[in-house]
């Protein structure tokens, strides 16, 4: 899954999600910010064109308190 689908996911169960800027010249994912009921999870998201280690919104849905088997994409993954 790519990291703007799981973003807009996070967002239609709930969740606040604030994004937070590189400084100038800094290389590497962009991290955001989900908070949801009192809870906040730090997530990578990679860049626009690239996939996300499923690892990681799984452990993301883990601490927000969602069912990482209703992410978007093909059930068999999970």
């Amino acid at each position: 899954m790519q990291g703007a689908t799981f973003r807009e996911w996070l967002v239609e169960q709930g969740c606040r999600v604030d994004s937070h800027q590189h400084p100038v010249g800094h290389a590497g994912h962009m991290t955001v910010t989900a908070h949801r009921d009192g809870r906040t999870a730090q997530i990578p998201l990679p860049g626009a064109q690239q996939d996300m280690d499923p690892r990681v919104a799984e452990q993301a849905c883990k601490e927000l308190g969602l069912d990482p088997s209703q992410l978007p994409g093909p059930k068999s993954r999970v």
